[in-house]
């Protein structure tokens, strides 16, 4: 059982697409194409889990050569995974935000995490505790350093992964279009 979690472990991107085969094929063909030995370790619901060399140098690349017809809606460089209990993602957040200069923090989870007791926690009681004993300002609009938690099930496995860095960090496909055209 654990050999399988380390395998679950081993994906630095997620990338949200369109729904429907066609379009992660297509997703999939256009992400092989764009960045540097990029490879697929596992699907969920419009989902692709990938792993590149970099993972932020992979958004990048993608970001400065992306299609004007593209099913992908995000890429998220992923810093860490691990189980989805509290405890868990807040040693990670507090390590990795360590390495990020001082600065404004936002905190944003998409899915939820679980307590000490395997509960469900609601998200903003779990923003609370992963922030508890970093002193830093909060900043939800603006952010100097983005704490991005998406929990997910990758296999039979549910993982919280977590990116931090710049807000700019993460790809928004949409985004880019409408900037595009502007």
């Amino acid at each position: 059982m654990a050999r399988e979690w380390l395998a679950v472990e081993r994906f630095n991107l997620i990338v949200t697409h369109l729904p429907g085969l066609p379009m992660r094929r297509e997703a999939v063909r256009q992400l092989e194409a764009l960045v540097d030995e990029f490879r697929v370790v596992g699907y969920g619901q419009s989902i692709i889990y990938g792993v590149a060399p970099d993972p932020f140098r992979a958004v990048e690349e993608f970001r400065r050569s992306m299609p004007r017809s593209t099913p992908i809606l995000r890429i998220i460089p992923v810093n860490d995974v691990v189980k989805p209990y509290i405890d868990a993602v807040r040693r990670s957040v507090h390590t990795l935000l360590s390495r990020h200069p001082e600065g404004s923090v936002a905190v944003r989870i998409d899915g939820h995490l679980l307590d000490e007791n395997g509960r469900v926690m609601h998200r903003r009681d779990a923003a609370v505790a992963i922030m508890n004993g970093i002193e830093r300002p909060v900043n939800l609009r603006s952010p100097d350093v983005l704490v991005y938690i998406k929990v997910t099930r990758l296999r039979r496995w549910r993982v919280a992964a977590i990116y931090t860095g710049p807000p700019s960090g993460i790809l928004s496909t949409v985004k880019e279009s409408r900037s595009r055209l502007e």
